[in-house]
């Protein structure tokens, strides 16, 4: 049944998993308030079908695979990855009912995309993130459950100004709330650049860049539909990088896609290429270490602040500042997608 109240687009991709998580043991993920199940056939195709027996409701992720079907732990129904039921042990007839959904599923970027609506999915439509799995960069990678709406981790992953005060510690430095910022779009996507010309470095850009004087930083933050932000973010010694020439820098471009999950928990996945000390495994271990540690600031204070909006007894809208205009611009574009879809009736298939 279509939610009526929903807040994200349905017949967008969502990354499911980074393709590593996902292997011959079923894996449980819950997007867009759908139960779904991941696993991989014996040929390693990437599979994923709601996460439900239609015989009793039990969740499939707690069975096993049978070569390449998905055996239900109540009474052995099998599924295969078209979501065909194969077998019914009770009974030599399938009905009709008996089959489940599957969802189309994409690996690309080192993900696995999940297309949750009911119209015909163009895996065009995909976030294009080739640089990820570019050998040419090395990168580090995570991921966190949040306990937040999805549009408030977006908030957070656009919206530069709270680095000086969440990331005080880490990434933030004091001229960024400050720093005059030029945006630009288009109507599914809208980007912002700042910098911050000679200024202290963050505590993380010194010790990955070895700067001990001050800096010019740039931040180039870029929203894509559905719910993904690409950030190209460096430093460099002051003078040498704002005519294009960051050969005496460093950079770090890093992506961040949010996937709903609930009305207020949603699924995280960062990853972060770097240009710099390429192979160096106990440099990507520091930057993994120090990059986790900030976003658990992130995580941190955006929990807190739904477990606030979910208490506020009065429900008075937001105040929106002059920071928040990116913030504005992304929410538009994803609310566009939702009222289209609601427009055109029910865009999920059960």
């Amino acid at each position: 049944m279509e939610k009526p109240d929903r807040d994200y687009p349905l017949n967008q991709w969502y990354a499911a998993a980074f393709a590593g998580e996902v292997a011959r043991q079923p894996l449980a993920r819950t997007i867009c308030d759908q139960q779904v199940v991941l696993f991989r056939t014996q040929a390693g195709v990437a599979t994923a079908l709601v996460d439900r027996c239609p015989h009793r409701k039990a969740p499939l992720s707690a069975g096993q695979l049978v070569g390449d079907n998905i055996e239900c732990p109540f009474h052995g129904m099998q599924f295969a990855p078209d979501g065909a039921c194969t077998r019914i042990p009770s009974q030599e007839s399938i009905p009709p009912a008996a089959h489940i959904r599957s969802f189309p599923l994409v690996e690309r970027h080192g993900h696995l995309w999940i297309w949750m609506g009911g119209q015909t999915a163009d895996p065009a439509l995909i976030p294009d993130m080739h640089w990820l799995t570019d050998p040419a960069v090395t990168a580090v990678k995570g991921s966190l459950a949040l306990k937040c709406n999805y549009l408030l981790a977006l908030d957070n992953l656009i919206d530069d100004t709270h680095l000086s005060f969440v990331h005080r510690r880490s990434i933030g430095t004091p001229k960024i709330a400050q720093a005059p910022m030029t945006v630009e779009g288009g109507d599914d996507w809208v980007q912002f650049t700042r910098w911050t010309l000679d200024t202290p470095p963050s505590a993380f850009h010194a010790r990955a860049g070895g700067f001990t004087a001050n800096v010019d930083r740039w931040f180039v933050s870029r929203f894509v539909k559905p719910a993904t932000v690409l950030i190209d973010v460096g430093s460099a010694p002051v003078g040498t990088a704002r005519s294009g020439d960051r050969s005496k820098g460093i950079n770090i471009f890093s992506n961040h896609t949010v996937t709903p999950a609930t009305a207020t928990t949603c699924h995280y996945f960062w990853h972060a290429a770097r240009n710099f000390g390429l192979g160096d495994e106990k440099l990507s271990q520091q930057i993994h270490a120090d990059m986790h540690a900030t976003f658990i600031e992130d995580q941190d204070i955006v929990e807190v602040v739904q477990r606030n909006q979910d208490v506020d007894p009065v429900g008075l809208p937001f105040l929106n500042l002059a920071g928040d205009a990116v913030c504005l611009r992304a929410r538009r574009i994803i609310a566009n997608l939702v009222a289209a879809e609601l427009a055109r009736g029910s865009s999920r298939v059960a």
